[in-house]
């Protein structure tokens, strides 16, 4: 496998998060910190190919992407491979955040705790296939946002910070790669 030097370069961000959360009363959050690092490696590597895959569905107008185009691209390889190492990279942020936010209450975690909260409107249905705090089964679909090649979904969440308290849902876009940007940002180790 190719190391790109985008890894490299989020690797020494990873580092940096690493450190900055390393403490006593769990000493293996920095090991899990930077397992996410190495995990970020290979995916990396797969959402470039999945770029390749999806740059000439993104080029065609809306009305083109039909729901067999979009079919026959989530049969690919490729496609595929990145979904399952992104939905379970997810699921191992969620589980490193709630480790340091909840259980070790980590006062350097504090400034995590918006990215917990979408990342548990996220882990519930992939995990358990419901809403996030409601009986209504409901299972993330992939999706793409209207400009641009990387792999996400669109999650139903009762409680996001734009919905009114007469209790609508809204739908809002999340990605593997965002999650990783926004843990990197609220750290301040990456701006």
């Amino acid at each position: 496998m190719m190391v790109t030097d985008e890894w490299k370069h989020r690797h020494k961000l990873w580092e940096q998060a690493s450190d900055l959360l390393a403490c006593e009363e769990d000493p293996w959050i920095a090991s899990a910190i930077l397992d996410l690092s190495w995990a970020e490696r290979s995916i990396l590597v797969i959402e470039k190919e999945v770029a390749e895959v999806l740059s000439p569905f993104q080029k065609k107008p809306p009305i083109e992407r039909t729901s067999q185009a979009m079919g026959d691209l989530e049969k690919s390889p490729a496609f595929c491979e990145c979904r399952a190492l992104s939905k379970l990279w997810i699921m191992a942020l969620y589980e490193v955040c709630r480790v340091m936010i909840k259980d070790v209450k980590l006062p350097a975690a504090k400034p995590l705790e918006i990215l917990f909260d979408e990342l548990d409107a996220v882990r519930v249905p992939f995990a358990k296939h419901v809403v996030r705090r409601r009986d209504e089964q409901y299972f993330p679909e992939p999706c793409f946002p209207l400009f641009g090649n990387e792999l996400g979904w669109m999650v139903k969440d009762y409680r996001h910070k734009a919905i009114t308290p007469a209790g609508n849902h809204v739908n809002f876009y999340v990605s593997r790669r965002c999650f990783s940007n926004d843990f990197l940002r609220y750290l301040s180790v990456i701006e």
